[in-house]
């Protein structure tokens, strides 16, 4: 009687530890969210929105509507490391990603990994004039906040 009794509760007490083991398991097992935000370049390198805000692990989407191809450079703070397949970026020459030329209803992507403020502008290719020559806009500022 005594034995069973211990048996009994030795094996309620290892139940009891694979239960709570395995539910442990499966609160670390949950995939990271997933974050995609888009950013519009409208004719003549308007860029809707041309702040963004979010957090480590969101890929940002360029949709380029303008009349050219278009670049996407990095100013002070560079990307290094980015998660998934960039599309139309590359690896430059210091270890940072680049864009490719964007031509007019093509996208490009980049996963932002690490928390920063990423200044960047939006390059068009090819200037427009304008009567007497003068140039449109060329290029236009954005941000990407990661937080």
């Amino acid at each position: 009687m005594k034995r069973s009794l211990i048996f009994t509760t030795v094996v309620g007490i290892f139940m009891l530890f694979l239960t709570s083991f395995i539910f442990a398991a499966e609160e670390h097992t949950e995939e990271p969210k997933l974050i995609t935000q888009v950013v519009v370049i409208k004719p003549y390198e308007v860029l809707e929105p041309s702040t963004l805000i979010s957090s480590p692990g969101t890929t940002v989407v360029w949709v380029n509507y303008a009349q050219f191809p278009i670049e996407i450079l990095f100013l002070d703070k560079k990307v290094v490391f980015a998660c998934g397949v960039p599309v139309n970026y590359f690896l430059g020459k210091g270890g940072a990603y680049e864009s490719g030329k964007i031509s007019k209803g093509s996208t490009a992507s980049l996963c932002f990994t690490q928390p920063g403020k990423y200044d960047y502008i939006v390059k068009s290719s090819r200037t427009l004039y304008l009567e007497y020559g003068k140039p449109e806009r060329e290029e236009s500022k954005g941000t990407i906040w990661i937080k």
